[in-house]
Parts: C-alpha cells; structure tokens; sequence
C-alpha cells in the first residue's frame, strides 16, 4: 500500500531511533514498507540498519549508494517499490503512531489526486512528546515539504522524478512539488499525520563557514529553480523581491559585523549571548544567501 521512504547521510543514531518509531505503527505492518536510502554515509549508518532489520516486524529494507545528495537518493527509492503511495520523511523525524494510518485514511475521504502534508511538529529532545506543542518553526506555505509528505507514486514518475540538478542542497522538494502542482494535484493537510522533526535546542557556531556554506549551497540551488521557471511564485519563493535590501545592509557592513562577534562570542555561554548568537546567526546566514543569490 504505502512505501516510507528515509534518505541519509551520516546519521546514524538519530536515524536508529526514527525506524523504532515506525515499528509502533497503529496500523497492519504488512499495509506499509520503510526503506532507508543510504548516501554513502561514512558512520554506522549501514550497520545499524542491517541490525534492525532482523529486529523490527515490519519490511525494513536499505540500499546503499554512494554519496550524490537528496535527489539521488530520493528517486533510488522511489524506483525501487511498486507501493501504491510513497511517504517522505527525513532522518531526524520520529514517527507518531498514526503517521501513517492518518496519511492513508486522508487518501480514503479526498482520493488519490492529491498530496498529503502531515503536521511536522518541532521538538528539542529526541523522543515523541506526550502532547505536540505548535511552535513557530512548524509553521510552513510549502506544498511539498518532504519531513513528512506523500503522494501517489505514478504522479511523481509522471512529473518526471526529483530534479538532480539540485544535488547541493535544498529546493528538490519545493521543485518537485511545483511540478505536482501542474499536474493538477491539490494540498491536503492532516495535522493528524504527525512527525517529529529533531532539532536541539543549541547552535553550534563553532565552525561558521561551514554553515554559511550550506547557505551558499541553498542560493546556488534557488538560482537553478528560477532559471528553469522564472514565475512569480518562484521569484517570490526564492526570495528575490528582497535581494536589494538585503545588499544595502552588506554594504553597509552589517555582515562583517555579525561575522566578527559570532567569532567572539564562541565560547561565551548564558542565556542571553545565546539569545543573541541565535539571532545574529540568522540574519548572517541571509546575508550570506542574498549575497549568493
């Protein structure tokens, strides 16, 4: 019935815990498959997985590769079911144990031309809360957000599977999705649909450019998503009505300013520098995405 799909990439223990999360499914085991889509992880990922196999009562299957990023790895797996239905996830989002019944039962009240979003609820500790609290992190306009999506897989091969020009990072959801959305499929949300998206409560400035990198990869990536399309709904998506405010304020030194007291404040750990690491932070990796874009 429902293929879930996890691509990773040197994850290995938070990945460990996503998968028992799918083994406490509310619904039949043999209604869903979970294949694990490795990209050539240099961790215990292929262990780890390998182990669990032989643990866990539903079809647990993995498929290495080496590492070429998302796309890749996300149409391995797509090829590599027959399931009627594909369910995204990411490495770091635990299943609630109605995930996946509550995707299924969306398909049986609207029909099958549509794309299901689950409600990805954002939490700081690695285990499914006794109640989701909604925090603004969860809040997303994206109609095809893959920590937890599905969709009919023919409507996916139809749209002629995930762009692999966007191998960096990021935006081969958001394109996938604007060519579902051609197709003529509509957005179903089902806050029923639960995952738990991972995300610590600390930020690891340690090692700046390395982060400003990803960000360079995300505005090289927006960059290819617009030359292919050029709407409005994708100026507006990648941010390019802003580009010129955000280059009055790298002119105005604001980036090397940020720049230079993250590096300062490094070590320093209280509320309040954190507070404001976590601010400056993020309007350096905009900075840094404008300058990029």
């Amino acid at each position: 019935m429902i293929s879930v799909q996890i691509s990773t990439y040197n994850r290995a223990n938070t990945l460990k815990e996503v998968l028992i999360s799918l083994n406490n499914q509310t619904i039949d085991k043999n209604l869903y498959e979970v294949i694990v889509i490795n990209d050539g992880s240099t961790d215990d990922t292929q262990k780890i997985v390998n182990e669990l196999i032989n643990k866990v009562s539903y079809n647990l299957i993995l498929i290495n590769q080496e590492h070429k990023g998302l796309p890749f790895a996300r149409n391995n797996g797509i090829l590599n079911t027959k399931r009627k239905y594909v369910l995204f996830i990411d490495d770091d989002v635990l299943a609630d144990k109605d995930l996946i019944i509550n995707h299924l039962k969306t398909y049986e009240k609207y029909g099958e031309n549509i794309v299901v979003r689950g409600w990805v609820n954002h939490i700081k500790e690695l285990k499914i809360p006794e109640k989701p609290r909604f925090n603004i992190a969860d809040f997303s306009t994206s109609f095809f957000w893959t920590s937890n999506v599905s969709v009919k897989r023919e409507y996916i091969i139809k749209a002629g599977l995930f762009c692999e020009k966007f191998y960096k990072y990021g935006w081969e959801d958001i394109e996938i999705g604007y060519k579902l959305r051609k197709l003529g499929l509509k957005l179903i949300i089902n806050n029923q649909a639960i995952g738990y998206h991972y995300k610590p409560n600390t930020i690891n400035i340690s090692n700046i450019d390395n982060i400003l990198k990803i960000e360079e990869y995300k505005a090289l990536s927006a960059k290819i998503y617009y030359s292919m399309y050029k709407s409005l709904r994708v100026k507006l998506a990648v941010g390019l009505h802003a580009k010129k405010f955000y280059k009055l304020l790298y002119d105005l030194g604001l980036y090397n300013y940020l720049y230079n007291f993250l590096a300062k404040n490094n070590n320093k750990n209280n509320n309040f520098t954190n507070l404001l690491n976590r601010i400056s932070l993020s309007l350096l990796k905009k900075l840094h995405y404008y300058k990029i874009l």
